[in-house]
C-alpha cells in the first residue's frame, strides 16, 4: 500500500529513476546478448559502424524503456492517481511482470526470426503464421523449445526479482520545495530525451532510418529494436504490396519498353548491363571548355546532382509571363541540354528523392517509399560509382522523411552532411538556406581533388514559410502584381521572391563554381523535385485536364564539353536521371529499375515519362504529342497536349490509347513489384 510519508521512505523521483534506468539497462543487456549471437559476423565490419549501431540502438532501447515505465511514473507523478492505488506492491507488481514477459517473448521470437531470416523481427511473421499447425511444427524441430522456454523463465524471474524491488510500501511527498519541483522538472525532461531519442535542431526524433547508415545487414540488425522494428513494420503493412501475377502480365510490354538484356518472363528478369567505353578520363582542353584551370583533366568526370525545392514548370520562366521568377534557370538552359517535359513521377519531395535515387516510381500506398521499411533494401545505380567520393548535401535532417534509411543503407562510403556539419545557423524547420548550402557546397568541391566526386543536393528554400535571410549580397525583393500572380500561380509575393532567391543561390553557386577547377570536368543536373498545385494560368486546357501542373518540372543537363547544348523535346522523368549520368560519366553498371538513359539513341521516338502515386493519385503517361489519363473511378482519356480545347481523344486515336494505356498499367504494376523485389 503506498503511503505519504515526510522522512521515511524513498523519493517517487527517485524511485521512478531507478526503474527507468534498470529496465533500460535490461534491454542493453538483451542487446549485447544479441550481439554474442552474432559474433562470428561482426570482424567482418568495420568497427566504428558497429559501435554506432550498438549506441543507435541503446537509444531505442532507452524509448522502449521510458514507454514501458511511463503508466509507473503517471501513478507517481499524479498524487491522487497513487492514492487510489491501494495495494501498489501487489497490483502494480502482476501488470509489469506480465509486461516484461510479453516483453521477453517479443525478444525471443526475433532471436529465432533472425535465425531463420537473417533479419530482426518484423510483421511479416504473420505471413508464416498463416498457417499455424505447419508454423509450429517447423519452431518444434528447428529451435531448442525446451531451451527457449527455460530461458524465458529465468528472464521473466529476474524481471520479477527487479520488479519486487521497486514495489516499495512507503514514498516521500511530491511538492514539498522548490528543489524538488526542479528535480522532477530534470527527470521529465530525461524522460522525454529518452523517448524522443536524441536531440534535433529541427526536432526531428529517433527514427528506424537512424538504424540503417550502413550497408551492411548486420551493422542494422544490431541497431534496431525488436519492438520499434514490429511498431514500423506494422505501419508500412498498411501499403497493398504488388500483384506477382499483373507483373508477369504485363512483362512484355516492359521488357520490350526497357530494351532488358534477357527477357524472361518466369524470372521477372529486367537486367540491363550497360559496359563503359573507356577509362572516363576527360582532356577539358581537347574539348574546348572554357573557365578555371585543367586541375579535372585525366579523372572520370565529376557528378553534380541539384534537386531543388518545388521547381514546378508552371511556375518558372520557362512558362509564358513577364515576371521572370527564374531568369538564371533560364540562361542556364540556353547553355545546356534542356527538358521541357520532364515529369516527377510522384509527387511529394520524399516521393522525389526516393524515386530518383531508386530509378523506381515511388507508388508506395503508405506516405512514402522512404518511411516503408519493407522497400527501403534497393539496388542503386550511385552505388556503382566506384572509386567516387560520394556526398547527399542537406540543409536539414535527413530523419525527415526517414530518407537516411534509403541513402546510407544503399549506397557504400556515402557522406551525409546535414545540419550540425555546415557553419551557417538553420533559417528555418528546414535548416540553413539555399544560399549557405550552395556556398559550402562549393567550397567543398574545391577541396576534392584526389578523387571525382558524386554529390546530390537537394535545396529547400522555396518551401513554406519562404525564408529569405536578410544577408545575401546582391538580392533585392520585388514587387508581384496581381496579374502576374494569377499567372503563375503565386500565392503572395513571399512565395514568389522565394523561388527568385532560389534562382539567385543557384546563380552566385555556378559563378564560383566557373572559376574554379573542378567545373571543366562536372556534369551537372538540375531539376525539380515536383511543382505546386496552386493553378497557373499560363497552360492550356489539355494541360489543366490532364493535372500535370504537380509533376512537370524543368530538367537541365549541363556537362561542357560533354553534351551539346539545345532542347530534347521528348518526355522524360526523374527515373531517367542516374541512369543517364552513369552513361554519360561511362561507369559500367547494372540497370534493374525503370530509368533508361536519355541520350541512348535506341530510345529516341519512344521516351515516356509516367506519373502516378498512391491509389488516390491518377495515372498518367506521356508520350510524344499525347498524355493518356486515368483517374481511376472510371475516367480513361487520351489529350494532345498542344491542344488547346482540351479535346479527349481516345475515341479519334483508339490504337494511341490501347498502346500508351498498356504502358501505363506496365509501369504502374511493374513498380509495385519492384519496389519489393529489387533487393540487394
Amino acid at each position: 500500500m503506498i503511503t505519504y510519508g515526510h522522512n521515511k521512505g524513498i523519493s517517487a523521483l527517485k524511485l521512478y529513476m531507478l526503474f527507468l534506468g534498470g529496465t533500460w539497462l535490461m534491454l542493453i543487456a538483451a542487446r549485447l546478448a544479441f550481439a554474442v549471437y552474432l559474433y562470428d559476423l561482426l570482424p567482418d565490419e568495420p568497427f566504428d559502424d558497429l559501435l554506432k549501431g550498438f549506441y543507435i540502438g541503446c537509444r531505442f532501447d532507452g524509448r522502449i524503456a521510458a514507454i514501458l515505465t511511463f503508466p509507473l511514473g503517471l501513478i507517481l507523478t499524479i498524487r491522487p492517481l497513487g492514492r487510489r492505488l491501494q495495494n501498489w506492491g501487489l497490483r502494480v507488481l502482476i501488470v509489469y511482470l506480465l509486461l516484461f514477459l510479453l516483453l521477453w517473448l517479443v525478444y525471443a521470437v526475433d532471436f529465432g526470426f533472425y535465425s531463420y531470416l537473417g533479419i530482426r523481427l518484423n510483421f511479416t511473421i504473420l505471413e508464416l503464421l498463416e498457417d499455424f499447425t505447419v508454423s509450429l511444427g517447423m519452431v518444434w524441430e528447428s529451435y531448442p523449445v525446451i531451451l527457449i522456454c527455460a530461458g524465458l523463465f529465468v528472464a521473466a524471474l529476474l524481471s520479477a526479482l527487479f520488479i519486487r524491488a521497486m514495489a516499495v510500501k512507503q514514498i516521500k511527498p511530491y511538492w514539498s520545495t522548490p528543489g524538488k519541483v526542479c528535480a522532477w522538472l530534470i527527470g521529465f525532461i530525461i524522460f522525454a530525451w529518452a523517448a524522443y531519442g536524441q536531440v534535433s535542431s529541427n526536432l526531428f526524433p529517433l527514427r528506424w532510418s537512424n538504424a540503417y547508415f550502413s550497408p551492411s545487414p548486420v551493422v542494422t540488425a544490431l541497431a534496431l529494436n525488436p519492438l520499434q522494428n514490429l511498431w514500423d513494420t506494422f505501419r508500412a503493412s498498411k501499403d497493398d504490396g504488388f500483384s506477382l501475377s499483373q507483373a508477369r502480365k504485363h512483362y512484355p510490354v516492359i521488357a520490350r519498353y526497357l530494351h532488358v538484356d534477357d527477357p524472361d518472363e518466369a524470372s521477372l528478369n529486367y537486367l540491363r548491363r550497360h559496359e563503359a567505353a573507356s577509362d572516363g578520363a576527360f582532356d577539358a582542353a581537347a574539348a574546348g571548355v572554357s573557365g578555371g584551370t585543367a586541375g579535372g583533366a585525366g579523372k572520370r568526370p565529376n557528378v553534380v546532382i541539384i534537386i531543388m525545392e518545388s521547381m514546378g514548370h508552371p511556375k518558372s520562366s520557362f512558362a509564358p509571363g513577364n515576371a521572370d521568377p527564374t531568369p538564371f534557370l533560364k540562361e542556364l538552359a540556353a547553355e545546356s541540354r534542356y527538358y521541357p517535359h520532364f515529369y516527377s513521377n510522384a509527387r511529394t519531395t520524399a516521393r522525389a528523392v526516393f524515386t530518383s535515387m531508386t530509378g523506381i516510381p515511388d507508388v508506395t500506398q503508405t506516405s512514402t517509399g522512404s518511411r516503408n521499411q519493407l522497400v527501403v533494401d534497393q539496388r542503386l545505380i550511385a552505388n556503382e560509382f566506384d572509386d567516387y567520393d560520394k556526398y547527399y548535401m542537406l540543409g536539414g535532417n535527413t530523419n525527415w522523411a526517414n530518407i537516411r534509411g534509403i541513402l546510407g543503407n544503399n549506397i557504400s562510403g556515402l557522406n551525409i552532411l546535414e545540419e550540425r556539419y555546415w557553419q551557417a545557423p538553420n533559417v528555418d524547420v528546414w535548416g540553413i538556406s539555399d544560399w549557405d548550402l550552395l556556398m559550402e557546397s562549393h567550397k567543398l568541391f574545391t577541396g576534392l581533388t584526389e578523387k571525382p566526386f558524386l554529390a546530390v543536393i537537394q535545396t529547400s528554400s522555396f518551401h513554406k514559410p519562404y525564408t529569405i535571410p536578410d544577408d545575401i549580397p546582391g538580392f533585392k525583393e520585388l514587387p508581384l502584381s496581381e496579374e502576374d500572380r494569377l499567372n503563375y500561380g503565386f500565392v503572395s509575393e513571399d512565395e514568389y521572391n522565394s523561388m527568385r532567391f532560389a534562382d539567385y543561390a543557384l546563380r552566385e553557386f555556378f559563378a564560383l563554381a566557373r572559376q574554379s577547377d573542378y567545373y571543366r570536368n562536372t556534369i551537372f543536373v538540375l531539376f525539380g523535385d515536383h511543382g505546386i498545385n496552386d493553378p497557373s494560368q499560363n497552360v492550356n486546357a489539355s494541360y489543366r485536364s490532364a493535372q500535370l501542373g504537380s509533376w512537370h518540372v524543368p530538367m537541365l543537363l549541363h556537362a561542357p564539353g560533354r553534351v551539346e547544348p539545345g532542347v530534347d523535346a521528348e518526355p522524360a522523368s526523374q527515373i531517367d536521371v542516374f541512369p543517364t549520368v552513369a552513361s554519360l560519366a561511362d561507369i559500367s553498371y547494372n540497370n534493374w529499375t525503370l530509368g533508361r538513359d536519355l541520350l541512348d539513341a535506341r530510345f529516341a521516338g519512344s521516351r515516356a515519362a509516367f506519373i502516378s502515386g498512391r491509389n488516390d493519385t491518377p495515372i498518367r503517361l506521356h508520350m510524344g504529342e499525347f498524355c493518356y489519363y486515368d483517374n481511376r473511378a472510371g475516367q480513361r482519356s487520351l489529350f494532345r497536349l498542344d491542344d488547346p480545347d482540351g479535346t479527349d481523344y481516345k475515341e479519334q486515336e483508339p490504337e494511341t490509347f490501347a498502346k500508351m494505356r498498356d504502358l501505363a498499367e506496365a509501369f504502374q504494376h511493374t513498380a509495385k513489384y519492384m519496389l519489393y523485389n529489387n533487393k540487394k
